[in-house]
């Protein structure tokens, strides 16, 4: 899946990974902020060209970012703050990614990682995450990217900080930076006007406005052939998954809602580990991901949304 990605990515020129610099290795200050110069894409995110089905939107946990190509620039350096970036604060925002120029379009995606210093390798992590994506090995927590979701359940428990970077359903605001050589970067840095965070949600009025849900598998309680929050596939015995694992996935039986047995997520309760949209997409089991050939439906999509985002959905009773 990764190296589909970057592949990707190097082919539709929006954004190649360069050696990120840590803060020690960046000390000029910026002088000057151009507010709402960094723009963000809202909506469904970005996702690879599916052969059969054409551009997947929904798959990929990263934000798209656009910008004004700055004359001369050699790379840019993208970072994230859960606080407005200014000029005073730009060496302490999150370092998300460096991308060479020219270009004037970036995924951003979210990641989180482990500090080795100051972790003290107690385990809390590896039991907190949902996805088995973490273990301690030699005193240290140790996360297996092919897993981990970037939910960030590991971040709230971790009790020395050791685990930074950016994560789902918190809300960032973006700023940019040219580079016009290594240690000579622009005086002037773009931000993001507002915050923006990412969301697992379901994609029902894209495909069949006859049940108003892309896999026409909606159907009443128990007998439910949803295959997110049911162990089992439409009665075939063949096992799907184990659904939610904090049951923030529910169903609307009781035509609370517009449309009678809906799927919804609870977001009072979604961890944003992404289980549902993994069982959605990858259902029986049967995916090839150099090839992006799911069988799934991809009714349950990752989205941005800005940080005073309400849902519409009803309110689950």
């Amino acid at each position: 899946m990764k190296k589909h990605i970057l592949s990707l990515m190097a082919v539709v020129a929006l954004a190649s990974i360069a050696a990120c610099l840590s803060e020690s290795e960046n000390p000029v200050m910026p002088t000057a902020v151009s507010a709402g110069a960094l723009l963000v894409d809202s909506g469904d995110t970005a996702g690879a060209v599916d052969p059969i089905w054409g551009y997947m939107t929904g798959e990929f946990s990263s934000f798209t970012l656009r910008w004004t190509e700055v004359d001369n620039a050699q790379y840019y350096e993208i970072r994230a703050s859960e606080s407005p970036i200014t000029t005073e604060n730009w060496n302490q925002a999150t370092v998300m990614t460096t991308v060479q120029a020219p270009a004037d379009t970036a995924y951003v995606f979210v990641r989180v990682e482990v500090q080795e210093e100051p972790c003290i390798g107690c385990g809390l992590c590896e039991q907190v995450c949902p996805m088995d994506a973490i273990v301690v090995q030699g005193g240290i927590a140790v996360i297996d990217y092919d897993l981990c979701t970037a939910c960030g359940q590991c971040m709230d428990v971790c009790p020395v900080d050791a685990i930074t970077g950016t994560r789902y359903a918190k809300n960032y605001f973006f700023g940019i930076r040219a580079f016009f050589s290594e240690g000579n970067p622009s005086a002037d840095i773009a931000v993001s006007a507002d915050a923006w965070r990412l969301i697992y949600y379901n994609n029902h009025y894209t495909f069949n406005p006859t049940t108003i849900n892309n896999c026409g598998l909606c159907t009443a309680g128990d007998e439910s052939a949803c295959y997110i929050i049911t162990d089992y596939a439409d009665g075939t015995d063949v096992f799907c998954g184990f659904g939610c694992p904090v049951d923030a996935v529910w169903q609307d039986t009781m035509s609370i809602g517009p449309v009678t047995n809906m799927i919804y997520i609870d977001y009072d309760e979604c961890i944003s580990c992404g289980q549902c949209m993994f069982e959605c997409w990858n259902y029986h089991e049967m995916i090839n991901p150099d090839s992006h050939a799911y069988t799934g439906m991809r009714s349950m999509k990752r989205r941005v949304v800005r940080a005073d985002w309400v849902t519409d959905q009803p309110l689950r009773p």
